[in-house]
């Protein structure tokens, strides 16, 4: 018999020809939410899953990728054993070991003929399934003495990072989800990307907030999941972001509706955003956004009247063309409102599975966040707070000289899915000496790999919930709203017969046989004690975690002791006061956003007209059952294993589109074929449509099985944003036909 009330590690005696049974509480690792669960495990094999609702955060909640996980860990493509591609293109079976002898080997060669900044290493956001892998793969590059550490980050928001550098951090967390009156939400819908919203019960905690009076205003194109439960949705023409925050910003400041408490103290530029923002009068926004002045007016009152509150963007404005702006505005809004803790706050979350958050009622001033380190030699990029820039990578591989890049340590991502300009990154690829990709499944990169590695999964690895701290540093909107913790031990085995590692594990091994020395950041704010690894015994995953989590404020051994997940409070924080003689200010006027902002006042005498060979915009949107390139699978897409082309029923009927028919979206750049959908919901002269589906034009007839790439469509070069080097990946302009 099952006792669900004191769960750990529990036998289930059933017929003998079903075997042994175990029932164990974990949590999942798909994405960042990280749903604690119940798993069922037959003879060690992952079999079936459920919501852990003894969890005191999430009460039993999961989605429908978390449910899928048994069918991911058992799907028959899954690796088993790691590949090595032979001359003839074939892959055959390498052992591990035999693996990282050959490609420590090749690395050692071309770090010796051409410097260790020809070896680069990209990390995916299925980084989140195991928290040693981004501190040894940094630990590894940095051992090379390559600067060449690229991830996901600045494909995707890089403008939180860098603009907190422009406008300076308040060193104290920001008011965030406890008690709030109002929240924003601009190009983002949290109720299926699991951002915005606390990280737990998404949903509930909306539901309930509202029930108290919570004001939600929601800026979107789309009548999203969230925008059907908003007090206010703006269904803006994409691309019209930075106008409408400043608009909020000119009726705030024009009203006197702003914290002037707070601004005099610990704010500077507050004369010169009045300046910036003067041209952003509601009528003229509204024109050009195709909204309502009054209701732009309206939000802007309703954000800035409430006690209580946050704001948070997504990918729709950071993929628009102007992150780091569309992220300032929202800082600004944020400080003119004084939506950060004062002195004698509790710190709601100060921290975990890290150091504790040393929170004080003071600014810290301005810092580059951008510009610096390592330079590009393409484009004038370098690196960045959110770290290399990305969008800039497969022309570094492709031009040649003293420099390029020619090895590519892949891990936890999948760039001929995820990274824009499909083209060229193809090309990139292809041309490297050497392509590393660690991968459950021969993906789009993996094909085109000299070898695979094949890592275990998540249920068969150790894991801890690290990530739902290092959120609450990213930004307003992110991150448990509570000090919570989760640790699960593995809790099934690899597949019989398998040759699997993991991800750290192969990081490690590479240091190993190159003779390096590895030293790991824990994670956390600075600063933080590196930790020297011993090279001549590889640690077990938990000892690794022991050392990163060494200075954590709540020990790990704590944590374990909770297998369902806990809160984990103690000892209570407040904010500190602030420093006697401490002069740092928030700056609400950076010179250069403040030139940028000047730009776009220049177009708003212009109209919003599309340009005539391509009449529609092509902008992101999210489906519930992917997790970007990965978790596209039969237990989840549920018979549509591809990316709809999401079209106005006015846009089908003008075009004389029926449901179902293929059609041709092609751009200034490439043209891929799509699957037309209907949705009632979206702002006429757009085509929404999911990133990281697709392959390369060879696989172009089997679109109606693995979907469409968007990222073929778009051009790296045309249209980047000088800070991040992030490229236009959202509100492109695109034409569209039927195909017959």
């Amino acid at each position: 018999m099952i006792n669900y009330g004191n769960l750990r590690w529990v036998n289930l005696l059933l017929p003998e020809a079903v075997g042994v049974v175990t029932v164990s509480p974990s949590f999942c690792r798909i994405c960042h939410n990280a749903c604690p669960v119940l798993v069922t495990i037959e003879d060690g094999r992952t079999v079936s899953l459920r919501g852990d609702k003894q969890n005191p955060l999430y009460a039993g909640f999961t989605c429908v990728k978390g449910r899928a996980a048994p069918e991911l860990h058992n799907r028959p493509d899954r690796l088993t054993h790691s590949l090595k591609r032979v001359s003839d293109g074939h892959f055959v079976r390498i052992p591990i070991q035999q693996a990282m002898d050959e490609i420590a080997a090749k690395l050692r060669r071309i770090v010796d003929e051409h410097g260790p900044r020809a070896v680069a290493s990209y990390l995916g956001t299925y980084t989140v399934a195991t928290a040693g892998t981004q501190p040894l793969l940094k630990s590894l590059m940095q051992a090379l003495g390559s600067p060449m550490w690229f991830t996901a980050d600045t494909i995707d928001q890089p403008g939180k990072l860098i603009a907190k550098g422009l406008h300076g951090l308040w060193m104290a967390p920001p008011q965030g989800f406890t008690n709030a009156d109002v929240a924003l939400f601009v190009g983002t819908n949290p109720l299926v990307t699991f951002a915005g919203l606390p990280t737990g019960n998404p949903g509930r905690w909306l539901t309930d907030r509202l029930a108290q009076g919570m004001s939600l205003i929601v800026v979107d194109p789309r009548r999203t999941e969230v925008a059907r439960r908003a007090t206010l949705h703006l269904q803006a023409r994409p691309g019209h972001d930075v106008e409408i925050l400043a608009s909020f910003l000119k009726v705030i400041l024009e009203e006197d509706r702003f914290d002037h408490g707070f601004v005099a103290e610990n704010v500077s530029g507050l004369d010169a955003l009045r300046r910036a923002v003067s041209p952003f009068a509601p009528s003229e926004v509204a024109r050009r956004a195709g909204v309502s002045a009054e209701d732009l007016v309206r939000a802007a009152r309703i954000f800035a009247d409430a006690d209580r509150g946050f704001g948070a963007c997504g990918t729709g404005p950071s993929m628009s063309g102007a992150t780091t702006l569309v992220e300032y505005l929202l800082l600004d809004l944020q400080t003119l409102c004084g939506r950060w803790l004062r002195e004698g706050d509790v710190v709601p979350n100060p921290g975990t599975l890290m150091q504790c958050v040393s929170a004080k009622a003071q600014a810290q001033p301005p810092f580059p966040s951008y510009g610096y380190g390592e330079k590009l030699r393409v484009r004038g990029l370098a690196e960045t707070a959110a770290g290399m820039p990305t969008g800039a990578l497969a022309q570094e591989i492709l031009l040649p000289g003293a420099g390029q890049v020619r090895a590519l340590l892949s891990c936890c991502g999948n760039p001929v899915a995820a990274w824009p300009d499909q083209l060229k990154t193809l090309d990139a690829m292809r041309s490297l000496e050497l392509l590393v990709q660690i991968d459950v499944r021969m993906s789009q990169t993996a094909r085109l790999a000299h070898y695979v590695i094949a890592p275990k999964m998540s249920f068969e690895v150790p894991g801890i919930s690290q990530m739902g701290d290092l959120l609450v540093m990213y930004g307003a909107g992110y991150g448990y709203e509570h000090a919570y913790a989760h640790y699960s031990p593995p809790i099934a085995q690899p597949p019989p017969d398998s040759d699997l590692i993991e991800e750290w594990e192969f990081c490690y091994g590479i240091a190993q046989r190159l003779g390096l020395s590895l030293e790991v950041a824990p994670p956390g704010p600075p600063p933080t004690r590196p930790v020297v690894l011993d090279m001549t015994r590889k640690p077990s995953t938990d000892e690794l975690f022991s050392l990163l989590l060494r200075d954590a404020r709540v020990p790990l051994d704590e944590v374990k002791r909770h297998p369902h997940g806990a809160y984990l409070p103690d000892p209570q924080i407040r904010v500190a006061p602030k420093e006697v003689g401490w002069e740092g200010r928030l700056d609400v006027a950076n010179s250069a956003m403040v030139a940028d902002l000047g730009l776009v006042a220049t177009t708003l005498e212009a109209t919003s007209e599309p340009e005539s060979d391509f009449p529609f915009r092509l902008i992101c949107r999210r489906m519930l059952h992917c997790y970007n390139s990965s978790t596209n699978h039969p237990a989840t897409n549920r018979g549509r294993p591809y990316n709809p082309a999401f079209l106005n029923p006015r846009d089908l009927k003008t075009l004389r589109l029926q449901v179902g028919e293929v059609i041709e979206i092609r751009s200034a750049r490439a043209a891929i074929l799509g699957i037309v959908e209907a949705d009632p919901d979206l702002r006429e002269g757009m085509v929404s449509m999911t990133h990281a589906f697709g392959d390369a034009p060879e696989y172009d007839d089997l679109f109606r099985t693995i979907g469409s790439p968007t990222n073929r469509l778009l051009d790296a070069d045309a249209q980047y944003e000088r800070y991040s080097g992030q490229p236009l990946m959202s509100n492109v302009p695109v034409d569209v036909r039927r195909v017959r």
